[in-house]
């Protein structure tokens, strides 16, 4: 029974905090690996006019409040994230055909223009990360289906 109760407090992250097995002192953490990571862009239609209302999300583990372009197109996000550079961001219009139209999802890889802004602390976090993408142009779903036939 004594080893089920230490096998489930491991489990809830519960344990020494350092100690010596014959490695050198190791430290417990309690937690996952981090990175903080910001997002700027400006979200524009093919005309160059900003879109009010297009989400965006990673596909990598990066979690927003308030994930959406403001009235000029903009986007301004942060927010902690497992350690990844490869980071892949998708543009969605959730709104249907207000602000400007329905337009298509977009999804860019920006892992070439990631740099870290900022050191980590050596452990488990991975330190300061930005992107900074410039005007991301959406095609106009109706310009897209026109194409394909």
């Amino acid at each position: 029974m004594k080893r089920f109760i230490y096998f489930l407090l491991a489990l809830l992250g519960v344990g020494a905090v350092s100690c010596d097995n014959g490695w050198g002192d190791v430290v417990a953490e309690y937690g996952c690996p981090h990175m903080n990571f910001s997002l700027k862009a400006r979200v524009i239609d093919e005309a160059g006019k900003p879109i009010e209302g297009i989400e965006v999300q990673t596909r990598n583990g990066a979690f927003y409040m308030d994930n959406f372009s403001d009235a000029e197109g903009n986007i301004d996000l942060t927010a902690s994230m497992w350690p990844n550079t490869n980071i892949d961001v998708i543009f969605t219009d959730v709104d249907g055909e207000e602000n400007g139209g329905e337009f298509e999802t977009l999804e860019l890889n920006i892992a070439d223009k990631v740099e870290q802004v900022g050191e980590g602390s050596g452990s488990w976090y991975e330190g300061d990360y930005k992107a900074e993408l410039g005007d991301v142009t959406m095609t106009l779903k109706a310009k897209s289906e026109e194409k394909q036939e």
